[in-house]
């Protein structure tokens, strides 16, 4: 390092001092539990999208017995065996260099 008149300090206990801060606070999540709490409510919970998508599937299955079949196959995902170039659009093609 070049000393160019900067104060560095290092803060070795950055989480300690941030979790009694939120302590001292009264700040909503200040615990770990209280995170994680928050995080499975979040994962678990269905966006109204979700709901939208489930109606809309439940609607074509009751009103067109070959849109149940569409509605299913739609809900599954299909992966398969590609090439990174493939994935990015350059399968074929070649890079040549050239002196001129």
């Amino acid at each position: 390092l070049i000393d160019q008149g900067y104060t560095f300090k290092i803060v070795t206990n950055l989480c300690d001092k941030a979790a009694e801060e939120a302590v001292k606070q009264g700040y909503a999540y200040s615990t770990p539990e209280d995170d994680r709490k928050l995080l499975r409510t979040v994962l678990n919970s269905e966006t109204d999208l979700e709901k939208e998508q489930r109606a809309e599937d439940a609607a074509i299955r009751k009103n067109n017995a070959d849109g149940a079949g569409l509605a299913d196959a739609a809900g599954t995902k299909r992966s398969a065996a590609t090439s990174m170039s493939q994935l990015s659009g350059a399968s074929g093609m070649r890079y040549r260099e050239v002196s001129s």
